[in-house]
């Protein structure tokens, strides 16, 4: 079964990755040969993701190390993974105290950062495929419910393609699978640690002198 893999790299980041040591993913490997199933063939995976700004990370190697990984992952065979980037946008707005607190303002201001185009050009790109046939079979990777309009789309007007919904949840995690995606799919499992663990890249990606993080 032609199968295509949507990755909302955002929310797998902040679902399974950040607190991990296994930031050094294979994500194609991941996908072919421990979350979907042996009829399952992988022809790409859509990585959505967006470059971090200096000033947002607590250390200044992550920009680098970000930049690293993605060179790694478009580098690795069978080069099956295709890398679609948006932006951050960052702000400064004031926000209100839930608590009043003694002596203290109301009101605060604030470092925000705003993903933008990645979950457009994701929605966008699930409902294309779906009518031009691309595969038989689209998975995504993600437990945000603002993709259930684009899902419910392609199940009213591509019936003949199977969805399937890979959560970044671990299984010990007290947070479920969002129900507003798992209407709308075939079928629905949550990504857990042992996947992870089991879908590093190699320390040196073959053929490039690109090496895993000594820290990260």
């Amino acid at each position: 079964m032609k199968t295509i893999v949507y990755v909302d790299g955002y929310n797998l980041y902040y679902g399974l990755l950040r607190k991990s040591s296994y930031k050094w993913l294979d994500l194609f490997t991941l996908f072919q040969n421990h979350v979907l199933g042996p009829e399952t063939e992988v022809v790409d995976v859509r990585f959505y993701t967006a470059p971090v700004l200096g000033k947002m990370c607590d250390d200044p190697a992550s920009q680098q190390r970000q930049r690293q990984y993605l060179q790694a992952l478009r580098k690795m065979p069978p080069q099956k993974i295709t890398i679609i980037e948006g932006t951050i946008v960052a702000s400064t707005p004031s926000l209100r105290l839930v608590e009043a607190i003694s002596g203290l303002p109301s009101k605060v201001r604030v470092h925000d950062f705003t993903e933008k185009k990645t979950d457009v050009s994701l929605a966008s790109d699930l409902i294309c495929d779906g009518f031009t046939n691309s595969s038989a079979q689209a998975v995504l990777c993600s437990n945000d419910t603002d993709f259930a309009p684009a899902l419910n789309a392609l199940r009213k007007s591509c019936p003949h393609i199977r969805i399937g919904i890979v959560a970044p949840v671990s299984p010990d995690d007290h947070r479920h699978i969002a129900n507003d995606l798992v209407k709308h799919g075939h079928w629905a499992k949550k990504l857990s640690p042992v996947h992870l663990a089991n879908s590093q890249l190699p320390d040196k990606i073959p053929g490039t002198a690109i090496y895993r993080p000594e820290q990260w």
